[in-house]
């Protein structure tokens, strides 16, 4: 496992960049394979798979919440590019 950097996170791996669009919102650049993702390729290394392992209010590798004033909380799949108004877990 790579190690922290100096304030606490773990460096990108080699070739990716970090960077922000328009409105200020991170997403990251893989210079290796010519793409971006909003993901952040650490992740994979940090949080959960799937649903059944995530922890009280935690969210899987690739999903973000985000919150929009007309409609409030929705959810972000960027592994599949969908949204979703709510999500309903059953284990």
């Amino acid at each position: 496992m790579p190690r922290k950097a100096g304030n606490g996170q773990l460096p990108l791996p080699d070739g990716w960049e970090e960077a922000r669009d328009y409105d200020g919102k991170v997403f990251y650049i893989d210079h290796n394979n010519k793409q971006t993702s909003w993901i952040d390729p650490r992740d994979r290394l940090t949080k959960p798979l799937s649903f059944a392992d995530c922890v009280g209010d935690e969210l899987p590798w690739g999903w973000e919440d985000a919150y929009d004033p007309q409609i409030g909380v929705y959810y972000i799949d960027h592994v599949n590019s969908k949204c979703f108004w709510s999500v309903l877990l059953i284990i």
